[in-house]
């Protein structure tokens, strides 16, 4: 397979796992937060949850389509099962999706107790098997994707999950994961985009993460999945 720039598809991967695992573990906290009844809160809440849901199910779909067949064609027949363990963990991790989907409309709808308890259950649920597979795809899955996965092949897999969302969420989108990442790799991700865009999203994209992570949390640096107790 054809890699110019070897290691690249882990670090960028590591990139987008830690934004995943940083914004969803802090799910929990930011729906136990909004007041009884405080429906102007819960909505922004849900809507945070639904962008990522929506943002989770591209990246997975993406892989689904343009690296789990590519695997099983090209792998030993030994390494088949990892493989298909992780299209297991898809099929999981979408019912849990779908279960937190359908919380969340309801909840912004009325912001009761009732529906809140509901989303803090869908998120117990869901969380500890999202936490293994992002996790186990960094251990096992990520040195057969640098192995045989080519740079233009991982290219669709990124231009697969952008394409699944809205253009003009595309800033916040990147600002999310840049905001752990190392410059290197920042510059790694960008280097995939056509020309005009790259010197744009460098400048918009943190901002519009700060002004989007105020909003949601009160503060435009909000804790580090790489500092936080749940990344121990």
């Amino acid at each position: 397979m054809t890699t110019t720039n070897p290691g690249s598809k882990t670090r960028e991967m590591a990139a987008v796992h830690t934004a995943f695992l940083r914004e969803f573990f802090a799910m929990p906290e930011l729906v136990r937060a909004v007041p009884d009844g405080d429906q102007q809160r819960a909505v922004i809440v849900a809507d945070h949850i639904a962008l990522f849901i929506a943002g989770l199910h591209g990246h997975h779909e993406g892989e689904d389509v343009e690296i789990w067949p590519r695997l099983l064609e090209r792998c030993a027949e030994e390494i088949r099962p990892l493989v298909h363990g992780m299209e297991r963990h898809h099929a999981l991790i979408a019912a849990g999706i779908d279960a937190l989907s359908g919380a969340a409309a309801r909840w912004r709808s009325d912001a009761g107790a009732e529906h809140r308890a509901v989303m803090e259950s869908s998120l117990d649920d869901l969380l500890p098997i999202l936490r293994q597979h992002l996790t186990d795809e960094i251990d096992y899955v990520l040195p057969l994707i640098e192995k045989y996965i080519s740079d233009d092949e991982w290219a669709a897999l990124g231009a697969h999950s952008r394409g699944t969302m809205p253009a003009e969420a595309l800033p916040l989108i990147f600002g999310i994961v840049m905001y752990e990442a190392e410059p290197h790799v920042i510059d790694e991700m960008l280097a995939e985009l056509p020309e005009e865009a790259r010197a744009a999203l460098a400048g918009s994209a943190p901002r519009a993460y700060a002004e989007y992570a105020e909003r949601l949390y009160g503060t435009s640096s909000p804790a580090r999945w790489s500092t936080s107790s749940s990344a121990g």
